[in-house]
């Protein structure tokens, strides 16, 4: 999808929310505002994209109000993914979890469930890696280096370490229990074991490529216990 469209849809949310909620806002202050609140979720949009794609990743999460406008959030999840360019050709493919904690920053989040919100998570993946195929350079007659060979690397387990902050925005679905789930994810790797020093090029439930930083959307389906 064009990134710019991305950024008009993520505008027009978030403006659509904000209306809503501040709408609501005006509500009579009688209504009962729960002291915990618990969501479930699931990604819709990685499982979709993957029907396309190489990347196969799943994931759910937990979310409970722990106090005032701060909530605890646990995700776990599944990816099989692929890095192929540059002369390298990795499969990747394991479980990952997120840990971290929500900030509300809408006044109707309380009463409605709904809002925008910012986040920071820890993730990690213990994985299984397959380096079928990486390039081997040397300098040549001139000093320069260049491309000699090609080696490979049997499936190893190893295993990768992030931060991650997070920008969302929940809207309810009529007056359902339902919501929509929008977030946009910068990851930063704080931590990799390597095998034989090989870079991790592709890590499951970070993202893949050699850069220190990465980031992901997130737009799924969320339920509201209580």
């Amino acid at each position: 999808m064009n990134p710019r469209r991305i950024y008009i849809l993520l505008i027009s949310i978030f403006l659509g929310i904000f209306a809503n909620s501040q709408t609501k806002s005006k509500d009579s202050l009688s209504v009962n505002i729960p002291k915990h609140q618990m969501f479930i979720g699931v990604d819709l949009l990685n499982p979709i994209v993957g029907c396309f794609a190489d990347k196969k990743n799943y994931s759910s999460f937990i979310t409970y109000k722990i106090k005032n406008r701060w909530l605890a959030v646990f995700e776990i999840g599944y990816e099989k993914n692929t890095y192929n360019k540059n002369n390298w050709n990795i499969d990747a493919k394991g479980v990952f979890g997120e840990i971290g904690v929500n900030y509300i920053l809408t006044n109707n989040y309380e009463k409605s469930g709904e809002g925008f919100y910012l986040g920071a998570r820890f993730g990690f993946s213990p994985y299984k890696q397959n380096i079928k195929k990486y390039p081997i350079k040397g300098m040549n007659s001139e000093g320069l280096i260049q491309l000699i060979g090609e080696g490979s690397l049997s499936e190893a387990n190893v295993n990768s370490g992030w931060l991650e902050a997070v920008a969302g925005a929940k809207v309810q679905i009529g007056n359902s229990p339902f919501y929509i789930d929008f977030m946009v994810r910068p990851k930063f790797i704080v931590y990799s074991s390597k095998q034989q020093d090989v870079s991790n090029l592709v890590v499951p439930g970070y993202g893949k490529d050699k850069g220190a930083a990465n980031i992901s959307l997130f737009w799924g389906l969320t339920y509201r216990l209580f």
